[in-house]
């Protein structure tokens, strides 16, 4: 069987817990066939697809050394929005409000896994939390006006690290740490 990875950054326990609370009352009137399991909450900086041991640590190394000085910075969760058609969203995610320094994360990030070879998307960088995918047509239209009207906002969290994931999909919670990138700053 394939192995998949990703690189991403993590979410505080209470962050995570948080914002489960909101998705179990969001799922009374927002009909996603598969919502995310709490301890998969994350936000994807690169996803590597499948990878071979030395490959992954080429990368690890290199993005340590290329994080080195990156102090831990501040994000903070605002609202929720979906991908895909908007009557018939396939993915249902958490908004952040912009951050330079997640940006320059994700660039340095990027820039490695593509100098050790991965093939990665090309699109834009659009930083999220997805919160539940496939949107159940059956039940209609989503009620987009609804969510954005969603009033969400969580405090700020700090990152602190960036980790390097396995996804075993037959299993829950899915995404496992394999490799973790403190955030020093010194």
């Amino acid at each position: 069987m394939n192995r998949h990875f990703f690189i991403a950054v993590p979410l505080p326990s209470d962050i995570k817990a948080a914002l489960q609370v909101r998705c179990e009352k969001m799922k009374m009137d927002f009909h996603f066939k598969r919502w995310v399991h709490q301890e998969d909450y994350h936000i994807t900086l690169a996803f590597l697809g499948h990878a071979d041991e030395e490959q992954l640590q080429d990368v690890m190394d290199e993005t340590r050394k290329n994080l080195l000085n990156v102090p831990p910075f501040e994000l903070k969760i605002q609202g929720f929005n979906t991908f895909g058609r908007k009557e018939y969203p396939r993915v249902l995610w958490v908004d952040l409000l912009e951050s330079q320094q997640l940006n320059v994360v994700q660039e340095i990030v990027y820039r490695d896994c593509m100098k050790a070879g991965f093939e990665l998307d090309k699109k834009p960088f659009v930083p999220h939390i997805t919160v539940a995918r496939k949107w159940d047509e059956a039940c209609g239209k989503i009620p987009f006006e609804a969510l954005m009207e969603e009033n969400f906002q969580l405090p700020k969290f700090l990152v602190e690290e960036v980790i390097l994931y396995e996804s075993k999909l037959e299993e829950t919670p899915k995404y496992h740490k394999k490799a973790v990138i403190r955030l020093d700053g010194q």
